[in-house]
């Protein structure tokens, strides 16, 4: 069997949960990942699981609101070459063929972090669809995520937050319900060129965007989370809970056994939550 990714081991090893890496893949031809097969699946997926909008949009833009096109999934796929879109199918792995594609995928890396978060969690899969010259704003995510470039091409730009303050405040509204998209531009920009057959390693929260090249993109996004990135984000929620009633709380990862004791208490919180929803 071929192997899905291509991947440095030693490199790899050397930039896991810390920055991002170059990467590999041999997707191009995979028949999953063209665009008919793309727009069938658009039309196959639950609403909630598109997410569509105009794709010229700025680098920076913290409300997360773009102007939508008035059509079905299907046809937004379909006519990607010339309407100016970006869209995003989410969890594809609902569809069992794509399940098997990521974890097929994904099984391969297993080897590679070995036991140094735990065990892989929540394994997730994005396809993303960007017209020429399209823009994904400035945000950041709670995964670790391998992004793969398909067809087209595109830069990906992932750089680190001004200060610690700083991340710590961006991060913290987001895991209390704020929009992916940052509010201010990160330094220290680090440029991936992509194109078919390239990807790029993106770690747990690093800030990034990413600018499209002049041709139509077919990228597949493949994530995951750990024991150790559910116990990080349940310690911004905390924090930002403790923030809330002027308590000035110390990032996660200067103070490991706060940081448990405080992911202990949201996720305590999170579970009597779901219990009396549940009632």
């Amino acid at each position: 069997m071929t192997s899905v990714l291509q991947i440095d081991p030693s490199g790899f090893q050397a930039h896991f949960a810390r920055s991002p890496y170059a990467v590999g893949h041999t997707l191009v031809e995979h028949p999953l990942l063209q665009l008919e097969r793309i727009a069938q699946l658009a039309d196959a997926l639950p609403a909630a699981q598109v997410e569509h909008n105009v794709g010229k949009v700025p680098e920076l833009l913290p409300g997360g609101e773009a102007p939508r096109l008035d059509a079905s999934p299907g046809e937004i796929a379909r006519g990607i070459h010339s309407n100016g879109c970006w869209m995003v199918l989410k969890n594809v792995e609902s569809d069992p063929e794509y399940g098997k594609l990521l974890h097929d995928a994904l099984d391969e890396v297993v080897p590679l972090v070995g036991d140094r978060e735990g065990p892989m969690r929540r394994r997730e899969a994005f396809i993303f669809l960007s017209a020429p010259d399209s823009v994904t704003p400035a945000h950041v995510d709670p995964e670790h995520n391998f992004l793969l470039q398909v067809s087209g091409t595109k830069a990906m730009v992932v750089g680190r937050f001004e200060d610690e303050s700083t991340r710590q405040l961006e991060l913290e509204r987001q895991v209390s319900g704020g929009h992916r998209n940052v509010n201010a531009m990160f330094d220290d920009a680090q440029e991936f060129p992509l194109g078919p057959g390239d990807g790029v390693y993106v770690p747990v929260y690093a800030p990034h965007l990413v600018r499209n090249g002049p041709e139509v993109s077919i990228s597949f996004s493949i994530t995951w989370r750990t024991p150790h990135t559910d116990n990080l984000e349940r310690a911004h929620v905390a924090n930002a809970a403790m923030r809330r009633i002027g308590l000035k709380p110390a990032s996660p990862g200067r103070r490991p056994r706060a940081d448990a004791l405080k992911a202990g208490i949201t996720r305590g919180v999170r579970g009597v939550k779901g219990k009396l929803t549940r009632h």
